[in-house]
């Protein structure tokens, strides 16, 4: 998959020009991510779209997640 680094720091498709995060936690849990969902990278690093690295979460979790953690 080829894809290019955007402004924030995640890598995007080149293909699709969705964010590869996004789409590898779609294509995890077999479905599109609802409205109220985002994809956190347990280990902080944005580019590290690994599946074992990528959790679903509700907003409201994320901002508690990364409330406790400084990256």
């Amino acid at each position: 998959m080829a894809f290019f680094i955007n402004k924030k720091g995640y890598p995007i498709n080149k293909a699709t020009g969705r964010a590869v995060h996004r789409e590898v936690a779609e294509k995890r849990i077999g479905r599109p991510l609802r409205e109220h969902e985002v994809v956190h990278h347990k280990d902080g690093d944005k580019r590290n779209f690994s599946r074992n690295n990528l959790r679903v979460t509700s907003r409201s979790y994320h901002s508690k997640l990364h409330s406790r953690y400084e990256y």
